[in-house]
Formats: structure tokens, C-alpha cells, sequence
């Protein structure tokens, strides 16, 4: 337990922090492993960073001045991680790991938390490309055929005195109006895209939360990401030592996230009427509530962090299969289209070759 001198000194630390540009990389979580290993090989802090700042050819020249600087002045480690850009999560966790102790098994966790989110994204990233590669295709085919094959076609049979007429006619009219509707649909899911951004953007946390969970197409999206945030961070804390007020307390006073110091109020509230921390996060709309579940069992387990985080990476897994599922359902869809358009390209070409011949005889 950290003194109150201490607990006011790090939420006015962690006020400040903004998320900057990782000047590392994809080597942050190296650092981190490499600077756990240094220091149980009996290095000292001051020691471990100086070696390992020389390492990095990645970090420019201006950045390993700047973080030297601050070593030699004697800064604690997690400012020189905010130096280098390093997570607001990781920063907050070595910010504790400075007052509790723990800092080896903090490193190596914080190292595995960058290692997992990165291979997360790789995934959503699969996830969601090939679609978006056959859909730029689709439209990329679109552009060129109106732009070069239509006009042509046109213009030879002005050139020879008559028109197109039958299938044709109705193709090509079909290929000129599928441009306008491509382009609806963008600009009516651009709008749809906007609309989100602006409630998301509003101040009343209570409000936009509301709303983003009344709209179908958000809704699941919102609370298993909430709901993966949330778990995630309280187990992470918890599983390095922390209580569920000191937890509650700093994601209160934080301004990293506000739906985190929303959700954590609430909680905080349901706990002072006396309820269990399994049944106040039950009570929270944003967070899904099979979460009190698991709460409930580590609760009698002794073991609610690693319940958490067992249940993040579970809500995580469910985002990641539902756009896959999304993606599965969209895939065959498209590739119809491109099929149908195809066709009516194939069409387009042919059909004036056969009627022009049969003008000509």
C-alpha cells in the first residue's frame, strides 16, 4: 500500500499522460524484456537503460539524446518510457510498479500485454483486407470500364450511323448507373461513420453511451470492447497486486479514458450500497453482462484477476469471430457481384461486335 503523498503524486503524473508516436516500434516489447533481463542479471536502472538506448538503431538520434537526458538526471523509468512513446497502460503500470515493487514481473507483463495487442491487430487487420481488396477491385473495374469501353463503343456507333439497342442497351445503361449506386452506398455508410463519430465525440459520457448502445449495428461492438478494455486493465492491476479501490480509485482520476472512469464510478457507487463487485459490474449497461459471471467465480476462487483477463481475451476472441463472420457472410456476395460484372462486360464487348457484323452485311 502506497502513501497518500505518493497516490496523489501519480494521479497528477498520470493526468498529464498523452498517448505520443511509439519511437520504437514494433521493438517496444523487446525493450521491456531485454530491460527485465538486465536488471535480474544484477544491472541497475540507470545502468540497463544507458546499454540498451545505445541498441536501438530505430530511435533517432534527437529521441536517444532526450531519453539519455533524462536518465542521467535520474528520471524514473516510466518517463522515459512516456519519452519514447510507449502505451498510457504500460506508463501507468510502471508508474505503480515504482511505488509497490514487482518491477521485473511488471516488465515482462507489460512486455506480453504489447506482444498480445500487436498480434491482435494483425489479426482484425486479416480479417477485414481481403474484402477490402476485392471491393477497391470492384471498383477500381467500374471506373475503367466507364471511362475507356463504354465511351468506345459509343463512339463507333455514332461513327457508323446506328445505335446500340435490346440487352445491350439495358447493360450498358446498368454499367453506367452502378457507379451512382457504389457510391451511395459509400457515402451513406461515410455518413453513418460520421454520425457514430459525432455522438462518440460528445462530452456526456452517461448520454453517448446510451445512445451508441441503442444503436443496432454499434451496439455489440461498443460493449464487448468496453467490456474487453475494462476487464482487461482491472485484471491486469489486480494480478500485480493491487486492491479493487485502489483500482477504482486511479481509473476514477485518470483522463486516459473516460468510459473506463465512467464505468469505474458506477461500480464505485454500487459497492459503497453495499453490493459485491460481481453484482455492481452486473449492474453496468456498457459492460456485458456475463463479465459478473466470471467475477462471481474468481470472487470465490480468490482468483478475479485472472477471471478478467480470462474474460477479456474471451470478449476479445468474440469481436474478432464476428467480423470474420461478418467478412465470410460479405465475401460470396461480392464475389457475385464481380461475377455478374464480368458477365455484363463480357456482354457489353461482344453483343455490338455481333451486331455491328450483322449491320455491315
Amino acid at each position: 500500500m502506497h502513501s497518500g503523498k505518493e497516490e496523489a503524486s501519480l494521479k497528477k503524473n498520470l493526468k498529464h499522460l498523452r498517448a505520443g508516436s511509439n519511437r520504437l516500434g514494433k521493438y517496444d516489447s523487446h525493450f521491456l524484456y531485454k530491460l527485465a533481463d538486465l536488471l535480474e542479471n544484477g544491472f541497475t536502472m540507470h545502468q540497463a537503460l544507458i546499454f540498451l538506448l545505445e541498441q536501438y538503431d530505430v530511435l533517432k538520434d534527437k529521441d536517444k539524446a532526450a531519453c539519455l537526458a533524462l536518465v542521467e538526471e535520474g528520471a524514473t523509468l516510466s518517463r522515459v518510457l512516456k519519452r519514447l512513446g510507449f502505451r498510457n497502460t504500460i506508463i501507468i503500470q510502471i508508474s505503480f510498479a515504482e511505488i509497490h515493487g514487482e518491477m521485473l514481473m511488471n516488465l515482462r507483463e507489460s512486455a506480453f500485454y504489447l506482444d498480445h495487442m500487436r498480434n491482435t491487430s494483425k489479426k482484425l487487420l486479416k480479417a477485414v483486407q481481403y474484402p477490402l481488396v476485392l471491393v477497391s477491385i470492384f471498383i477500381i473495374m467500374l471506373i475503367v470500364l466507364n471511362y475507356t469501353v463504354i465511351p468506345q463503343f459509343n463512339s463507333l456507333y455514332s461513327a457508323m450511323g446506328t445505335s446500340s439497342d435490346g440487352v445491350v442497351t439495358v447493360l450498358t445503361s446498368f454499367l453506367q448507373l452502378l457507379p451512382r449506386l457504389v457510391l451511395t452506398a459509400v457515402s451513406a455508410a461515410a455518413v453513418f461513420a460520421i454520425a457514430v463519430m459525432f455522438i462518440a465525440a460528445m462530452k456526456d459520457v452517461d448520454r453517448k453511451s446510451r445512445i451508441l448502445l441503442f444503436i443496432p449495428g454499434v451496439r455489440f461492438y461498443f460493449r464487448n470492447y468496453q467490456t474487453y478494455r475494462f476487464s482487461r486493465e482491472f485484471g491486469y492491476f489486480i494480478n500485480n497486486g493491487l486492491e479493487v479501490k485502489e483500482i477504482l480509485d486511479l481509473f476514477i482520476h485518470q483522463t486516459l479514458n473516460e468510459y473506463l472512469r465512467y464505468s469505474s464510478g458506477l461500480i464505485e457507487g454500487k459497492l459503497m450500497e453495499g453490493h459485491t463487485l460481481s453484482e455492481a459490474i452486473g449492474r453496468i449497461d456498457m459492460l456485458d453482462e456475463k463479465l459478473a459471471v466470471f467475477v462471481s467465480h474468481g470472487e470465490q476462487n480468490s482468483s478475479v484477476g485472472k477471471e478478467l483477463i480470462l474474460f477479456s481475451e474471451y470478449t476479445l476472441e468474440r469481436i474478432i469471430m464476428k467480423i470474420e463472420n461478418i467478412t465470410r457472410k460479405i465475401q460470396p456476395v461480392i464475389f457475385l457481384i464481380l461475377g455478374l460484372l464480368i458477365i455484363c462486360l463480357y456482354l457489353v464487348i461482344v453483343l455490338p461486335i455481333f451486331q455491328m457484323m450483322a449491320t455491315i452485311n
